[in-house]
């Protein structure tokens, strides 16, 4: 309950921020000869609504409902001696949504006018940003995750990354995602949390520039937010099972043979109506998707099959104790369980398997005040909690200890931890012979015979990564003014981002059979002793190493102004932002050159962004040249989070290091030495937080008959990316004239006689930037019975500088990669001249994208999804050009020629759907439902294997999804 306590406690002596889950409906009201009618009352009603929201028109006529629940409304326009005015509309999530009214005298009525929703015109803001409500989203094939959504956002990229998302201007750990407002990117890493879904989403809203200083908008890439469900005045719940079976999912198009389709099913459950009549509302939902496959038998027999499941509960209540104070609290639990995912090959014996347990928690409590027609204050405060377990599927009992007379039970080691069984070295007759019983008994059979090679035994570790964030935010916004307006908003946010990182092995974790072929290195204790079993063992579980704690504190202010004056709207802002980045293993000490001692445990800062640093100004220029036709020009600056350092960079990392431990012939413990690990790392002095700035123009236009289009240009420029590298990379590396021949850190040498040696530091790369051309055009038609949304962009995304491309070949760039400690940078062939200048992994040239829905007069309807991209940029990759600089043999992350030299073949892909909706009497209606993914089967490849030593170069490691079909039936009532 502290979560409630600490909302409780914010809402009490708040005066609040900007950043709720609603949208605003403004506009203007006139006479029948087009002059400003003030004094109008302007109510708006809604189901979502538990109470109706008034206000009354100003001086030039203009009014403005903010703070409203997304949803359908009607608003009544009313005033003494004239005829009133009913006008319905659409509210969407963070969007305007125009209602203009004209009123006529008594006895005279209005012409009727279609439903007034938010479009592409929009005469106050200059950002380009988009919105999707739940009546498209059901209409269209769309998949049942919250990453799904993404895929309808216009003018980026169609991805189907299952951790990584899309690029759009920036990496694919640029972006912000957000659940009910609540920030689900992974603390640390940028990436979207595995967990959220969208059956409880009601609208999708998405800024992809143009920010102003109103919702605390750092992100580099896309920002993207969703609102979800609510309950209502009526009671309503629906039940839905969904399935995919694996019988329908065309035949897959892969390099691998251990990849298998799954059949996956989905139930959902959810109901809501009100507790008290026109005051709370209540809303709760229950789902509960499952993935199985059937794995086949391998080298050792046998093999589990691979199960997951997942529980996820959701409760929201909404209160409204008078019609000027609305309330939302929610809470979501996800409980997630998969098993037998990871069977390594084909001689892995089924016991090794592995399993992952993950949960997650959102906790919101937010508040809105309309104080008075010119001002109100709103606040907020969110939980996220993200806790992690991959853990073995067969748990071992040993516990391992590197005390004297320490054991390791060789006439058991399937039961000691995860075993490779060595293979016969010809003429190494007394280590063949050593070997032999251990094969007979532990090999795998083929044609009669057992053989070496494989492994037996269990998964290697538990590996428990568990994230957390909390936040708040308050704000106030006034407006003033007659002729000239002013729309004044300030905001303050609070944020902390934290990692748990706990680590230990699964009993003697990866065991070795060396056979007395290696001794023991001279700085064990054992040296020159010859070693026949070796061990290699998490140092956090043998040696009681505390877990590493990880955290990145933001406060962010902001301030803006929104100046209307007739027909033009600037809106100038600042965004002000202070970051303080925690590590681990240090504690400051005065007298010293680092400043720190070591202290093993201890919270300590490492690094602080400072307001000064990182201020973000924004400004807007919005000209409403006729009706709600529009030129607009944008600037804005952006500085993002400087993302996982408060773990790659703390001097704790080392903490999560391997100990070699080393037995005789009969598993007596003789001695141990820890692995070589990377360890902490000391900041460049003076260095500037990574920016970006973008620079945008544009135009609106109703082009009538329903149709309305955006024209936009947009360039940004990233530059000052921070990144783990060698002190030493600007003196031995060959850099060309212009970078500074000096070390980043001049007195490391002096810094590692306190702290312990470490020849890495945290720098700004010289010269390090991206750069994003756009030029972009969207259309949007809505009518009666069908809607079409369509876009095509144009867009070159270049520098030297790819955080997608920086964990070297295939399919390893979709994980959780380190941002500022990546391969790039690390040694010879991977500094930034090392070829890293040309177009960049993210980069598609053309994309276009057309989806849509149409109604039929039988209570059904058909909706469609397509999308036509280029493909993505790849070089290869080799150690040979720097054969001179390194003896190293990877050509991991070593560019053997220019940056996105080459590139896959273009994708396109169509999805459709059709719905029928069946009515059952007056309460109920059952709706039956098929989507059909990938109709044309376009696998193209891409994520290259780039590699030019390693098997297969220039070949696809994955490809799009196949056709599939899902099945779904859902009751309504």
């Amino acid at each position: 309950m502290k979560w409630l306590l600490r909302a409780l406690l914010v809402v009490l002596i708040a005066s609040p921020a900007f950043g709720q889950q609603t949208g605003n409906i403004v506009g203007k009201v006139t006479l029948d000869d087009g002059s400003a009618l003030p004094g109008v009352s302007v109510q708006a009603t809604s189901n979502v609504l538990p109470q109706p929201r008034n206000t009354v028109s100003g001086a030039n006529g203009d009014f403005r409902l903010p703070l409203l629940p997304p949803g359908k409304y009607e608003l009544t326009f009313s005033l003494q001696g004239m005829a009133s005015v009913i006008r319905p509309a659409n509210v969407v999530l963070r969007q305007d949504t125009m209602v203009n009214a004209t009123l006529s005298i008594a006895g005279v009525t209005g012409a009727a006018t279609v439903v007034a929703t938010a479009t592409l015109l929009d005469t106050e803001s200059s950002a380009l940003k988009a919105a999707v409500d739940e009546q498209v989203i059901k209409a269209l094939p769309v998949g049942q995750e919250y990453r799904d959504l993404v895929k309808l956002v216009p003018g980026v990229q169609y991805s189907e990354d299952s951790v990584r998302g899309p690029s759009a201007g920036g990496s694919g750990q640029d972006n912000v995602y957000s659940f009910d407002g609540v920030n689900v990117n992974l603390p640390l890493f940028g990436t979207l949390s595995a967990d959220p879904s969208s059956h409880d989403i009601e609208q999708v809203a998405v800024v992809k520039g143009g920010a102003d200083a109103t919702e605390f908008n750092r992100a580099a890439g896309i920002t993207v937010n969703t609102v979800s469900r609510s309950g209502t005045n009526a009671f309503r719940g629906s039940l839905s099972y969904q399935m995919q079976p694996e019988s329908l999912i065309a035949d897959r198009e892969t390099t691998s043979s251990s990849v298998f389709e799954e059949d996956k099913d989905w139930a959902v459950v959810n109901f809501g109506g009100p507790i008290l009549k026109d005051s709370l509302f209540f809303y709760a939902s229950y789902y509960s998707p499952t993935s199985t496959r059937d794995n086949r038998a391998n080298l050792y027999g046998e093999v589990p099959n691979y199960k997951s499941t997942r529980d996820e509960l959701f409760g929201k209540l909404t209160f409204s104790p008078t019609d000027s104070i609305l309330l939302n609290g929610s809470y979501r639990h996800s409980d997630r369980e998969e098993s037998h995912y990871g069977v390594g090959g084909e001689a892995y014996a089924a016991s090794t398997s592995n399993g992952a347990k993950a949960k997650q928690k959102i906790a919101i409590f937010e508040g809105s005040w309309i104080i008075n027609d010119r001002s109100y204050a709103t606040a907020k405060f969110t939980d996220f909690r993200n806790p992690n377990a991959g853990r073995p599927d067969t748990i071992l009992d040993v516990v391992p200890s590197m005390a004297v007379g320490t054991t390791l039970n060789v006439n058991a080691l399937d039961t000691m931890g995860f075993v490779a069984i060595p293979v016969p070295v010809t003429g190494q007759t007394a280590f063949n012979d050593f070997i032999a019983p251990i094969i007979d008994r532990y090999g795998y059979l083929q044609d009669g015979v057992r053989k070496g090679g494989g492994r037996i035994g269990a998964g290697t570790q538990f590996d428990n990564d568990d994230f957390y964030r909390q936040s708040y935010q308050l704000g106030y916004d006034v407006s003033f003014g007659q002729k000239v307006t002013h729309n004044l908003h300030v905001g303050y946010q609070w944020s902390k981002d934290q990692e748990d990182l706990y680590r230990t092995s699964n009993g003697w974790g990866s065991i070795t059979i060396p056979g007395g072929r290696i001794n023991c290195p001279t700085e064990s204790t054992c040296a020159g002793q010859p070693v026949f079993y070796q061990a290699q063992v998490q140092q956090q579980g043998i040696l009681n190493v505390p877990t590493i704690n990880s955290q990145y504190h933001q406060q962010n202010i902001e301030l803006n102004d929104s100046i209307r004056w007739a027909n033009v709207t600037v809106n100038v802002g600042l965004l002000a932002s202070n970051d303080k980045l925690y590590g681990q293993g240090l504690r400051e000490k005065e007298g010293t050159v680092s400043g720190f001692e070591l202290a093993p445990g201890n919270r300590y800062l490492m690094h602080e962004i400072k307001f000064g640093d990182a201020l973000q100004p924004r400004l807007g220029i919005v000209w409403a040249y006729q009706g709600a036709n529009t030129v607009y020009a944008n600037y804005a600056r952006y500085i993002p989070t400087a993302g996982s350092l408060p773990r790659a960079a703390s001097w704790a990392r080392s903490s999560a290091a391997i100990i070699n431990v080393y037995f005789d012939q009969n598993g007596n413990f003789i001695g141990s030495t820890p692995e070589a690990s990377s360890r902490g790392k000391i900041f460049q002095d003076g260095i500037k937080p990574r920016k970006t700035d973008e620079y945008m123009i544009g135009t609106t236009k109703d082009l009538g008959m329903g149709w309305t289009g955006r024209l936009h240009g947009r360039y940004r420029k990233s530059d000052n990316f921070w990144e783990d590298t060698n002190n030493n990379a600007r003196l031995v590396f060959n850099p060309p004239p212009g970078i500074p021949q000096e070390l980043y850190v001049p007195n490391l040498p002096e810094i590692n006689k306190e702290l312990g040696a470490t020849s890495y530091v945290i720098a700004a790369l010289d010269g390090a930037f991206t750069k994003y051309y756009e030029a972009g055009l969207e259309a949007e038609w809505r009518g009666r019975n069908a809607y079409v949304r369509g876009s095509y962009v144009w867009s070159h995304y270049y520098g030297n500088f790819d955080q997608d491309n920086s964990a070297g070949s295939g399919t390893g760039n979709d994980s959780n990669i380190f941002i500022g400690s990546s391969n790039i940078g690390d040694g010879a062939g991977r500094q930034l001249w090392n070829f890293k200048y040309g177009n960049l992994r993210g980069d598609r040239r053309h994309q276009l994208k057309i989806y849509g829905s149409y109604q039929l007069p039988w209570r059904g309807s058909v909706g469609a999804y397509a999308v036509y991209q280029s493909g993505q940029p790849w070089e290869y990759h080799s150690y040979e050009p720097y054969i001179s600089q390194t003896t190293s043999t990877s050509d991991s992350n070593r560019y053997a020629e220019p940056a996105g030299s080459r590139r896959t073949d273009a994708h396109y892909q169509m999805d459709l759907n059709y719905t029928q909706t069946i009515p059952i009497g007056d309460l109920f209606r059952l709706e039956a439902r098929v989507d059909v993914f990938n109709v044309f089967d376009r696998q193209t490849g891409y994520n290259i294997q780039d590699n030019v030593h390693s098997a297969n170069p220039g070949t696809p490691q994955t490809f799009y999804d196949p056709r599939r079909v899902q099945f779904a039936l859902k009751l309504e009532f």
